[in-house]
């Protein structure tokens, strides 16, 4: 472990006048934060850097120490209390304490107890032993009373303004590390801390150092509205990690038996509720890992009013990631496709879903203020390229011809209209309730090409059935008509296989990137069904380079089972 003093001196003995009248009964060190004393924020990052002992000056309602450290103890570390009859300021605080230093303490770091930082402190003291220094101030660039010259050599040469000197200006963090040999040279007197650096300074002008702070994290909580403020910042509750039973209890439902849904995917988990009336629900719990997860509520509202089939949303807490959501049952498009009659009317219903999905207008969505995901644009397109390359090609040579093929997806679906798409619109996210499509997983939807999402469907590589072929015609023909498509036949069929040579290159470049790298073995399955895709679907739109590539791919894996 680096060595670190062992002895810390926690100044606690202030007034707190500038935060009253919160601390007319409470120490200002003791203020609560994220339900525990502010000042062990810095104990904890002490005792973590090697403190074992901490010494705490007390003064102004000295009891309230007493009661916070009752055995004396912080984790592994010694609590010493030394009561202040008369407040000795900082100077007269440290000679204080100078009587309980031991021999080992070679060094005693002090810290303000109403500072709240995140340096590093065990570079400090690294800092501070090989410069050999009697006293290291912990400093920052920027702050409210810059009044700390510090050479580039990184000597301290003046405080306060008080020796004239002209070096670069910092500000003193209320953290500093000092020799045994300082702390006992220091007077029993009243008076700040500050006048004994400056003596130090001008007996030996090198025994003073700076050390730069740089962490994102220094407060010293000068008013009531900073202290609120930075309270209200650190208490917020942390997206998703409430627990499902409490969540749903909040709500006034418990959790059904054996209710956690095995689909729980990017940050999103789901169980099933109950109400004491029998009225059930859907929790969904959500964290912060996708920034489209915080759409969802809002998104789903704002479809119900356009008349699309979504879930209706009941009630939902976004600062603590809860969802409830209308109970549509279990039965999804994936479960019917997987019988032996085709369900072509909830297919039918889906395609109709998308395309009043396709319809919604620009206003609707930015009315509600809904700011959705990056459009397709050239960027995102060829993002999805690139995701197949790593992913699916991982160590082929550049291929150009490849490449090309792949950037002449992207020119053709840039032409066509821009309207709101699904952008996962596959059978596992259409739920089906008499013989009714309903649309679920929307969360990333964006501006882009209609295509993209009847692609999705038609070529969907979770859906394994040997007469899917033929299914496909009539799914083409079904989104064709909902559609209104004015041109002809061949370009609406060019187009789907265009856009789903897009959707297949990004789903197989998921289905790799989550099997291989994730250990998701469940999504590496898929990946033979979606490149097979893949390869019909380019054959179709004449892109032969990455049909073959496809193909190849496919060889690959069947050899190396």
């Amino acid at each position: 472990m680096t060595k670190f003093p062992r002895t810390a001196f926690i100044l606690g003995a202030g007034l707190g006048t500038r935060l009253r009248p919160l601390t007319e009964n409470c120490p200002k060190p003791l203020l609560p934060l994220q339900g525990k004393p502010m000042v062990f924020q810095a104990l904890e990052k002490l005792e973590k850097a090697g403190v074992r002992r901490f010494i705490i000056n007390t003064h102004h309602c000295a009891e309230k120490w007493e009661q916070v450290f009752p055995e004396r103890k912080f984790r592994e570390a010694t609590i010493e209390l030394v009561y202040e009859p008369t407040l000795l300021d900082t100077g007269g605080g440290l000679a204080n304490i100078a009587r309980l230093l031991q021999p080992e303490d070679e060094s005693l770091i002090i810290w303000n107890g109403d500072i709240l930082s995140d340096c590093d402190v065990q570079k400090a003291a690294i800092h501070h032993y090989d410069n050999q220094a009697d006293v290291t101030l912990i400093v920052r660039e920027e702050g409210p009373n810059k009044n700390v010259c510090i050479t580039d050599d990184g000597l301290v040469t003046d405080l306060r303004h008080r020796l004239g000197k002209k070096d670069p200006l910092y500000q003193y963090t209320g953290i500093c590390i000092v020799s045994q040999k300082f702390v006992q040279q220091v007077p029993t007197t009243i008076e700040s801390l500050v006048e004994s650096f400056l003596r130090a300074l001008e007996k030996s002008p090198e025994s003073v150092q700076g050390f730069l702070d740089t962490s994102p994290l220094w407060h010293d909580l000068g008013t009531i509205e900073e202290y609120q403020a930075l309270k209200t910042e650190w208490e917020k509750p942390v997206r998703g990690a409430i627990a499902a039973e409490q969540a749903a209890s909040l709500l006034g439902y418990h959790l059904l038996e054996g209710s956690v849904q095995p689909k729980g995917g990017s940050g999103r988990l789901y169980h099933r509720l109950q109400k004491n009336s029998g009225e059930t629900a859907i929790l969904c719990l959500y964290d912060d890992s996708r920034p489209e997860n915080l759409l969802y509520g809002k998104l789903a509202q704002t479809l119900k009013r356009a008349g699309i089939a979504v879930p209706n949303v009941l009630a939902e807490d976004e600062p603590q990631g809860i969802l409830i959501l209308e109970d549509l049952g279990t039965t999804d498009l994936w479960t019917l496709a997987q019988q032996p009659t085709f369900p072509w009317p909830e297919y039918a219903s889906a395609i109709t879903e998308i395309t009043k999905l396709h319809q919604v207008k620009p206003e609707l969505i930015h009315t509600a203020g809904i700011r959705l995901m990056d459009s397709f644009d050239e960027k995102l397109y060829a993002w999805e390229h690139q995701y197949f390359t790593d992913n699916v090609l991982v160590g082929r040579k550049h291929d150009r011809e490849l490449q090309k093929e792949m950037s002449s997806l992207t020119k053709v679906l840039l032409a066509q209209p821009t309207v709101l798409i699904h952008r996962d619109f596959q059978s596992q996210n259409i739920l089906i309730r008499n013989q009714q499509a309903w649309l679920i997983d929307f969360q990333g939807a964006r501006w882009g090409c209609a295509f993209y999402d009847y692609a999705s469907l038609a070529f969907d590589p979770y859906l394994q059935r040997p007469d899917i072929d033929s299914w496909r015609i009539e799914m083409e023909d079904q989104a064709r008509e909902t559609s209104g498509w004015k041109g002809s036949l061949d370009e609406f069929s060019q187009l789907l296989y265009t856009a789903a040579t897009q959707r297949l290159l990004q789903a197989c470049g998921a289905y790799a990137f989550l099997g291989r790298k994730k250990g998701r073995a469940d999504f590496l399955a898929h990946l033979p069904r979606g490149l097979r895709n893949l390869q019909q679907a380019a054959s179709f739109c004449g892109k032969r380079r990455i049909a073959d590539c496809a193909e190849e791919m496919l060889t690959n894996l069947k050899r190396d089972r």
